[in-house]
């Protein structure tokens, strides 16, 4: 693909969509086993799982952004 041509654009937009996405749900994940830790007395576990789900808002804040902000599909 060319530079600035629209399936190179869109193919990029969809890669960060993909990444943000992924970070999600990594992060979310990270937030669960640390609170399952937490509930089965592991020390410190809900520092961790606080800090997980403050990573995961703004994962996902910044997903929505990446989202929002891509240029519109024409089909």
């Amino acid at each position: 693909m060319e530079r600035g041509t629209p399936h190179r654009l869109a193919a990029r937009n969809a890669m960060w969509t993909q990444a943000w996405t992924a970070l999600c749900v990594l992060l979310a994940v990270w937030s669960i086993a640390w609170a399952v830790g937490a509930a089965r007395g592991a020390v410190n576990a809900w520092a961790y799982s606080v800090g997980g789900l403050l990573l995961l808002g703004c994962a996902l804040w910044a997903r929505r952004s990446a989202v929002r902000n891509s240029p519109p599909r024409h089909l």
